[in-house]
């Protein structure tokens, strides 16, 4: 399903294109399906074989690192408020702001999806392992963590690899950037995180539910 959403996105946005700077979209795109992959590794391992908990952890821990890609996308749309001087002419909206509104928010969606079912899968693994209160606090604090890597990438314009190519320059700017306002911003991001995640992880459920009665 989410394979044929993301080829709908690239369609969609082939068909809507115009001479607007939106192409970073199938970039950022691809960035958020990272974090669905490497879940997706980890539930295969944990379900087919006996590998060792620290592969997993490292896994895991490049699972975080790349998190954060999911819900920025979100964060695009205030390209629309950057660049609106292509679509407002006197008091009207041009067509184009609706169209592009629309395309990135199907982006949105999408990247919102692949990040929330990647820490259901997380999440699932946690409650087999350990318990619902340990899962839970996984979700809450990954959503946080979410929000901070979102005003990395944004703010900042710090990349997740960057992580592992240059970890002097993500420590500088981590000094810089905790303050009061980021870290209001962090916890405001992480409970649209959250809130996105309870909201999937229900629907999940309940269907599975309905699927076995």
């Amino acid at each position: 399903m989410l394979v044929s959403l993301s080829i709908l996105n690239v369609v969609v946005y082939i068909i809507c294109r115009n001479k607007t700077y939106y192409d970073f979209l199938i970039w950022n795109l691809f960035l958020a399906w990272i974090p669905f992959v490497l879940s997706t590794l980890i539930y295969l391992i944990y379900k087919r074989s006996k590998v060792k908990t620290i592969f997993l952890v490292f896994i895991g821990m490049l699972w975080l690192l790349f998190f954060p890609n999911s819900p920025y996308v979100i964060t695009d749309l205030i390209h629309l408020n950057l660049k609106s001087d292509l679509y407002v002419k006197t008091t009207d909206i041009r067509f184009a702001y609706w169209v592009d509104f629309l395309v990135i928010s199907l982006f949105s969606w999408t990247s919102l999806l692949l990040g929330a079912i990647s820490m259901y899968q997380l999440q699932y693994i946690l409650m087999n392992v350990y318990n619902k209160m340990i899962a839970w606090c996984f979700v809450i604090g990954t959503s946080v963590a979410g929000g901070y890597g979102i005003l990395l990438g944004r703010e900042y314009r710090l990349n997740s690899w960057e992580a592992i190519t240059d970890w002097s320059k993500v420590t500088d700017i981590i000094k810089v950037s905790l303050t009061s306002h980021s870290i209001f911003f962090c916890l405001l991001f992480g409970l649209f995180i959250g809130t996105v995640y309870v909201s999937i992880y229900v629907l999940i459920n309940h269907v599975s539910k309905l699927s076995q009665n």
